[in-house]
C-alpha cells in the first residue's frame, strides 16, 4: 500500500493526502506488489527495474545513481519467531523533490516512524533518504541492547553455576543473529560510503559520516557480543572439566575406601584354617581393623589432596 504525504509550504508538517501530487511528496509504501511499484514508477518516471529489486526478499544492500534518481537499498531488521532476527530489503529512492521509501514489510512489522512525526522544518529529499537510512540502524541498534542483554544475563548466572543446556542452544541462535548484524551492517557501511562521495551538500555530508560512525560502533559492539559468548562458553567448559575431574577424584578414592574392606573381608571368608578362627572377638578386630585401615588412606588421600 501507498501513501503520500506532502507538506505546503516549509513552516509545516508533512500531511497524508488521497491524491498523489507531481512533486514535493513523501510516498510510504509498505508491504507493496509489482503493481504499485509499477504505479509509481509510471507517475514519478522512477526505474521500473530498479524498483522492483525491493521485492526480492534477499536483496543486498546497494545504492545506484540514474539520470531519473538516487536508490538506495538496505535492510531493516525485526525480531522473528523464537528470537531469530528476519532481515526485509527496503528502498530509498529520491527523484528531484520526490522522496519514496518502499518495503515488502508491513506496518506491523516495520518500525519506521511516520513522516508526521520525523519530518522537521526545511528538510530536502535527500535529508530524508538519510533520516530514514540512520533509521534502519537504529533498529539494529534496539536488537543489538536486547542481545546484549541476554548474553549478560547468561555471564551472570554462570557465576552460580545455573547456566543450562538450553543456554547454549540459544547461543546458536544469538550468533546467526549477531553474523546477520554484521552481514546487513557490513552492507549499509558501503552504502553509506559511496554516499558520501556522491552527495555534495555539506550538512548532508556531515549526516552520513554521523551514520558512517553509527554504523562501525555498532559492527564493534558486535565483535564485543562474539567475544563474550566466545568467554562464557570457554568458562563454562572449563568449570565443567573441573568438575568432572574433581568427582572423578572423589569416586576413585570412595571405590579405593570400598574395596578395603571387602580385601579382608573376603580373606577372612575363604573356608579354610585362619588365624583367630576358634577366638571370640576375632570378628570385631577384624572389623575395628578395616575401619582403621580405610581412615588412614582417606586420611592419607586427604594429605596429598587427591580431592
Amino acid at each position: 500500500m501507498l501513501k503520500y504525504y506532502v507538506k505546503r509550504s516549509d513552516g509545516e508538517s508533512y500531511q497524508l493526502v488521497a491524491t498523489p501530487p507531481d512533486e514535493n511528496v513523501w510516498i510510504h509504501g509498505e508491504g507493496v506488489d509489482e503493481a504499485e511499484l509499477r504505479l509509481l514508477s509510471t507517475t514519478y518516471d522512477m526505474n521500473f527495474n530498479v524498483l522492483r529489486d525491493v521485492l526480492d526478499i534477499n536483496e543486498l544492500p546497494r545504492v545506484e545513481s540514474h539520470d531519473d534518481g538516487l536508490y538506495v537499498f538496505v535492510r531493516t531488521a525485526q525480531r522473528g519467531k523464537h528470537g531469530q532476527v528476519v532481515t526485509t530489503p527496503v528502498l530509498l529512492a529520491v527523484k528531484g523533490t520526490v522522496f519514496a521509501n518502499v518495503s515488502i514489510a508491513s506496518m506491523t512489522d516495520y518500525k519506521l516512524a511516520t513522516p508526521v512525526l520525523t519530518t522537521q522544518h526545511g528538510v530536502t529529499t535527500t535529508s530524508l533518504l538519510l533520516s530514514l537510512f540512520a533509521t534502519v540502524v537504529s533498529e539494529y541498534e534496539e536488537l543489538m541492547h536486547r542481545t546484549a542483554r541476554y548474553i549478560f544475563n547468561t555471564g551472570r548466572r554462570l557465576r552460580t553455576h545455573e547456566v543450562t543446556n538450553q543456554d547454549f542452544i540459544t547461543f546458536v541462535t544469538v550468533e546467526d543473529n549477531l553474523n546477520e548484524y554484521r552481514m546487513n551492517l557490513s552492507g549499509m557501511l558501503v552504502v553509506a560510503e559511496r554516499l558520501r562521495d556522491t552527495l555534495q551538500d555539506k550538512g548532508d555530508k556531515e549526516s552520513i559520516e554521523d551514520i558512517l560512525l553509527y554504523i562501525r560502533q555498532l559492527l564493534v559492539s558486535i565483535d564485543n557480543h562474539n567475544q563474550t559468548i566466545t568467554s562464557i562458553r570457554n568458562a563454562y567448559g572449563t568449570i565443567a572439566n573441573n568438575v568432572l575431574n574433581q568427582r572423578m577424584k572423589t569416586l576413585t578414592v570412595l571405590t579405593v575406601l570400598i574395596a578395603l574392606p571387602n580385601l579382608f573381608y573376603g580373606m577372612f571368608g575363604m573356608n579354610v584354617a585362619l588365624p583367630l578362627t576358634d577366638q571370640p572377638w576375632a570378628y570385631a578386630s577384624i572389623v575395628i581393623f578395616t575401619v582403621i585401615i580405610t581412615f588412614a588412606v582417606y586420611l592419607l588421600a586427604k594429605r596429598f589432596k587427591v580431592f
